[in-house]
């Protein structure tokens, strides 16, 4: 029997810095930085290190096969100052001081190494493999729908604090999911609730920049927590997807389901109220927040939102750490707030922004032909910028052709490309080998795809597979291949 169900064509406009994790970084032999236009340039290191001179290709192996932490910083050392062609990313003023002082290290000097290394690891955010611009996950536009529809039912069933067991007992009750016989899973009203990835739109513009934790209440003493380096969208960058829900059956169970304009009142009510709530600390701070019309439907997500904007309002119950070795404390408040920072220590905080805030609007006619020509805008400037790459590489190649006497050489696959930058990985380097995972489903055949998941469950190690949270997958690639 078909199900009618409501669609709701959207797109999310960022308003304030966005990251969205996805377990990857940028490694240190795929990037290069450009100190004077303050930018990250990442490139393919199988064209970038087969352009290099033997002697360079020599010194670098041995570098890579070494496999230390002072290794990495000769990879950064080495790969200093060098031309590159690939994608540009803005960095932050701080970034480059931080890289500068990083580089600075004596390579003998293994314990500040590790120190320092730790500290200046680059979190990308989410993006799609096939042209690397960033998407936002549908799970995470859901996740904070959610969250604003439990408050909005709250707000009206008004259970007490500690009526109820735990957190998932809460939103049982409040979803009218508790009841006996309806309490299983697929009772679960916001079941029928769809959000679609969102994809971008056009040209988005991303910068690595800090994250630090600063307190809402001056104080001679800083917040806990160590600066983070993000890869974040920057704001105005445009995503469309959209929000399906179905209408159930009389025999899902579902006896309370979920309806579009509902949804849309409850989030309009919370996520206003929560940026009302977030203005009210930056000002005491002294920091301003984004401009946005009154009518403007707010959520907040990805990282760093906030503890308030991921919890019910009259149920929360925020874990606040205190000086070291001093007993965690419980408040239905944070006290602290994560902000996005040109500096990893900033003196003056006026210039901070908040995390997290976007845009959701209805995709009309006229938007939706405005972001088709956006996107083919984007996409033709893309195709000259590789055809005009791909002519500079062919003549940088007749030239060194006829300097010495061409070897012929088989292009290599995509499969091959990739096996060999595995190579150099160190075995066990899960943050690393996590980022070929994500390259799999860029491979066209279930061949390949099985080889590359067989190559990265042996870079790992039997025991650091067994552990490993995606492992069911690579082993359904590898026994696929077969």
């Amino acid at each position: 029997m078909k199900t009618d169900k409501k669609i709701f064509r959207c797109f999310i406009k960022t308003l304030s810095p966005l990251y969205i994790g996805c377990d990857e970084i940028y490694e240190p032999m795929g990037f290069v930085i450009d100190e004077t236009a303050k930018q990250m340039i990442v490139f393919d290191p199988i064209s970038f290190f087969g352009q290099m001179k033997k002697e360079d290709k020599e010194r670098f192996s041995k570098i890579c096969l070494k496999g230390t932490p002072s290794s990495i910083l000769e990879i950064y050392k080495f790969l200093k100052g060098r031309k590159a062609e690939g994608r540009r990313i803005d960095v932050c003023g701080g970034f480059i001081e931080h890289y500068q002082k990083t580089l600075s290290i004596s390579v003998k000097d293994e314990k500040k190494i590790q120190q320092e290394l730790n500290r200046f690891i680059i979190e990308r955010t989410s993006f799609n493999p096939y042209d690397n611009r960033p998407y936002i996950p549908g799970s995470s536009v859901k996740g904070a729908i959610r969250t604003a529809y439990l408050n909005a039912m709250q707000q009206l069933k008004k259970i007490e604090k500690g009526s109820v067991r735990d957190a998932k007992d809460l939103e049982k009750s409040l979803l009218d999911w508790d009841k006996r016989g309806y309490d299983k899973i697929e009772n679960d009203p916001f079941r029928l609730v769809k959000v679609s990835d969102f994809m971008p739109v056009g040209e988005l513009k991303t910068k690595i920049v800090y994250a630090v934790n600063q307190k809402k209440k001056p104080s001679e003493f800083s917040a806990r927590g160590i600066a983070q380096i993000l890869e974040v969208i920057e704001p105005g960058a445009i995503f469309q997807g959209e929000i399906v829900i179905e209408q159930p059956e009389k025999e899902a169970g579902i006896l309370k389901p979920v309806s579009l304009d509902n949804l849309l009142k409850s989030i309009a009510l919370f996520y206003t109220k929560e940026r009302k709530r977030e203005d009210l600390e930056l000002n005491h701070l002294g920091i301003s927040n984004f401009s946005v019309a009154s009518d403007s439907l707010l959520i907040r997500i990805g990282r760093h939102s906030g503890a308030e904007s991921i919890t019910i309002d009259g149920h929360r119950h925020i874990k606040i750490t205190g000086k070291r070795g001093e007993v965690p404390k419980y408040l239905d408040h944070a006290t602290t707030l994560w902000l996005i920072s040109e500096m990893p220590n900033p003196r003056d905080i006026s210039n901070l922004k908040p995390m997290g805030w976007v845009e959701l609007d209805k995709l009309t006619s006229e938007s939706e032909d405005k972001f088709k020509n956006q996107e083919q805008a984007w996409k033709d400037k893309r195709e000259t910028e590789i055809k005009t790459r791909d002519t500079a590489v062919k003549t940088e190649d007749v030239k060194e052709s006829r300097k010495q006497e061409p070897v012929p050489q088989k292009p290599l696959s995509a499969l091959e490309k990739l096996l060999k930058e595995l190579e150099v990985v160190k075995a066990g380097d899960m943050g690393r080998i996590g980022t070929f995972v994500q390259k799999i489903e860029t491979l066209e055949t279930d061949a390949d795809k099985g080889a590359l998941a067989k190559a990265v469950k042996e870079k790992m190690g039997q025991k650091q597979f067994k552990s490993y949270k995606r492992k069911e997958y690579l082993q359904g690639l590898i026994e696929k291949a077969k």
